[in-house]
């Protein structure tokens, strides 16, 4: 990447950070319930990079934590703010939040609300890409309890059959829910089981943003050269609650969630760009500024938007 685009992929990544910071401070720890919010505190170099290395044709399925995914695919930071909260204006109109934006002409499909089902709707896409003929790829995100579903093992078997065009990069975060990873998958860890299709299987460190893009462009080439499917697993934390409210210490602690915090991948691409000579100190604070005004200046806006009536909600999903 130039380094233009290297300061672009961190800015979208301290983007994804502060607007779940404003969430977290103006909201839950005010007691508001903000409905279907899931922070991404600390997955930030996973959920950007990714996305990040992919065409605007490409197909994004992204995952409940993919706000950083969605800025990427170059989602509008408004859009995204109108879909969190329920306004008119945005992808959806209000009717599913950041859960189900829908932005298709930037490749971005939606979500759908059957647990495990985007194994086999991501590999759909590819399927589609292939019969076209158009080096389109699908990427397709995960956590650890949708892959806990029998559709991803059939979804992968008919990629490696027809060499479709489809990356499946986990985010192993450490939990399904309140679930430890390796409670949920034999190996320890959420790829190994893979190894025995004959594809790329590879895990790196999704707190480096560097890694994770370095891994999807290599996996993203090898697709497009039809060269079918490839496994990738990024290595990250959940450092807030799976969703407000939580009682997230009941089976963890604070000081694995410390420790984690010192791995922390903004702060980790931060020191990566200083010491490259493209960034500084001073233009990291200025940016911060900029982007917390701009996030407040959008929420001011966004407030004042109107709420979608449930009955025009009706009208546009089964009457277009």
């Amino acid at each position: 990447m130039t380094n233009e685009k290297i300061l672009k992929l961190y800015e979208i990544m301290v983007t994804s950070r502060l607007l779940d910071e404003f969430c977290e401070n103006e909201f839950v720890k005010k007691g508001v319930n903000l409905r279907h919010y899931h922070s991404g505190i600390g997955q930030e170099a996973l959920s950007v990079a990714g996305a990040f290395v992919l065409r605007k044709t490409d197909y994004l399925y992204y995952t409940h934590r993919g706000v950083g995914s969605l800025l990427a695919k170059g989602v509008s930071l408004e859009a995204v703010m109108r879909d969190m909260f329920f306004k008119t204006g945005g992808t959806n109109d209000g009717s599913g939040s950041v859960m189900h934006t829908y932005a298709p002409e930037i490749g971005v499909v939606g979500r759908n609300g059957v647990f495990g089902s985007r194994f086999t709707i991501a590999a759909g896409l590819a399927l589609a890409a292939k019969e076209r003929k158009t080096k389109t790829v699908a990427l397709c995100y995960y956590g650890e309890a949708a892959a806990a579903r029998g559709m991803y093992y059939e979804a992968l078997n008919m990629a490696v059959l027809w060499k479709l065009p489809v990356i499946y990069l986990a985010e192993n975060n450490g939990f399904s829910v309140s679930s430890r990873t390796e409670e949920v998958y034999a190996p320890g860890n959420m790829s190994d089981m893979w190894r025995g299709f004959d594809i790329p299987v590879i895990r790196f460190d999704g707190n480096d943003m560097f890694a994770v893009a370095e891994a999807v462009e290599n996996a993203v080439s090898r697709a497009r050269e039809g060269k079918g499917p490839s496994v990738l697993e990024g290595i990250t934390y959940r450092i807030s609650e799976h969703i407000p409210f939580e009682d997230h210490y009941a089976y963890r602690d604070e000081a694995e969630i410390e420790e984690w915090k010192e791995k922390d991948p903004i702060g980790r691409a931060k020191k990566s760009l200083i010491g490259m000579g493209i960034w500084s100190r001073e233009k990291d604070e200025a940016l911060c500024d900029t982007l917390r005004g701009q996030i407040r200046e959008l929420y001011q806006k966004v407030e004042q938007a109107p709420v979608t009536d449930p009955s025009e909600i009706y009208r546009k999903v089964y009457y277009r």
